[in-house]
């Protein structure tokens, strides 16, 4: 039963990370798209914000992933 829980932590582990990387990923797009505002010749943020959505998509993965495999195993969901 311990594996089940490693396996959960480390699953929740990840989904704090990705979820952590999403929200510096929007700082980073919000920051980027104020610069363009501010200066008309800034070339325009769509990378930042491509990458803080793929850094979205990847919390979310990792979030339904931990719900998963705790649905899958028993045990209880830990919300941060």
């Amino acid at each position: 039963m311990e594996a089940l829980g490693d396996d959960a932590a480390q699953l929740r582990a990840t989904a704090m990370k990705a979820d952590a990387a999403a929200r510096r990923a929007k700082q980073a797009a919000d920051e980027a798209l104020r610069v363009f505002l501010k200066y008309d010749d800034v070339a325009s943020p769509d990378q930042t914000i491509e990458t803080a959505k793929a850094s979205a998509r990847a919390a979310q993965e990792a979030w339904r992933n931990y719900v998963r495999h705790v649905a899958l195993h028993g045990g209880h969901l830990h919300n941060c």
